[in-house]
């Protein structure tokens, strides 16, 4: 059995049932992915680290106990499943670091971050695993905002601006956020065993068109309760963008960083970036953000 859907701007035909926004079965499609087995290496390697093995046209990324994936030309993924994983494991990571692969194997950028939709063009929330960035979301979603994507932003140029494709609609929330917004912490939603994350829907609130990036904002943590922003301006701007790139490596690990310095130049030069600092502290989360509300809305 075949599944359709579209993440990320892309058509994908899969025999694993993953998210994304059902698509029809006749059609063109951008990425192919089966399942099969995989030899251990690649026959010509470029570029090598613990986890994966590439070349110009290919890559091979092993994540333990979950699977190994066979990326190849940005249009077609093999998966070999470990003998004990679950499927929203190997989702877990073909939406995250395998996607990655794809996006930067066709050109696009992946950039860590969320992003909501405001007046017609595209806020990016960005910062490190745990900053904050899908609770962030969360509650720009509950205040009637669209979103585009929860972790991971594809990132390209159309008419000398960079835009935002959206990704699919579900973000992944700690457990200690879910409990903050009253949501339900069903067990089959949890993205793996023994890490109390879980997956929540957005579909009512999911904006499904490409759009043009306004400005990104860093989330900073600090032992603190008083709350900050920031500019970030001139040539920092850049290096805080190459910073926060989702899996920092794989540029060069995709022959690609040209493309990526390209795409991060104009992102710099086109938005406004900001550090915004909050508290650890879950009792002053409702605090930040109506904080961060007032000065990313106004």
């Amino acid at each position: 059995m075949k599944y359709y859907f579209k993440a990320f701007g892309l058509n994908i035909e899969s025999e694993f049932p993953f998210q994304g926004i059902k698509i029809p079965e006749k059609g063109f499609f951008d990425i192919d992915v089966i399942k099969t087995s995989i030899p251990d290496h690649l026959e010509s390697i470029e570029h090598k680290s613990v986890s994966f093995e590439s070349n110009d046209k290919q890559f091979l990324l092993r994540i333990h106990n979950v699977a190994t994936f066979l990326i190849e030309n940005g249009k077609k993924v093999s998966i070999d499943p470990s003998p004990n994983a679950e499927n929203r494991e190997i989702e877990l990571f073909f939406m995250g670091s395998a996607m990655a692969v794809i996006l930067m194997q066709k050109g696009i950028v992946p950039f860590h971050g969320s992003a909501f939709e405001k007046n017609g063009k595209c806020i990016i929330i960005s910062g490190h695993s745990g900053a904050g960035k899908s609770s962030l979301l969360r509650y720009f979603i509950s205040e009637g905002y669209k979103a585009l994507t929860d972790d991971v932003c594809a990132l390209s140029v159309k008419n000398d601006k960079v835009i935002l494709s959206p990704s699919y609609p579900s973000s992944k929330i700690w457990s200690d956020v879910m409990t903050a917004f009253n949501l339900e912490q069903n067990e089959n939603k949890q993205i793996r065993p023994n890490i109390n994350k879980y997956q929540q829907s957005f579909l009512e609130n999911f904006y499904n068109k490409p759009l043009e990036v306004d400005s990104i904002y860093i989330l900073r943590n600090k032992m603190t309760e008083v709350f900050e922003l920031e500019e970030i301006k001139g040539f920092e701007k850049f290096k805080e963008l190459k910073a926060n790139l989702y899996r920092p490596k794989f540029p060069e690990a995709t022959n690609k960083v040209k493309e990526t310095f390209i795409i991060l130049n104009q992102l710099a030069n086109q938005s406004k970036l900001f550090n915004l600092t909050r508290s650890t502290s879950i009792d002053l989360l409702n605090d930040f953000n109506k904080f961060a509300k007032e000065k990313i809305i106004g």
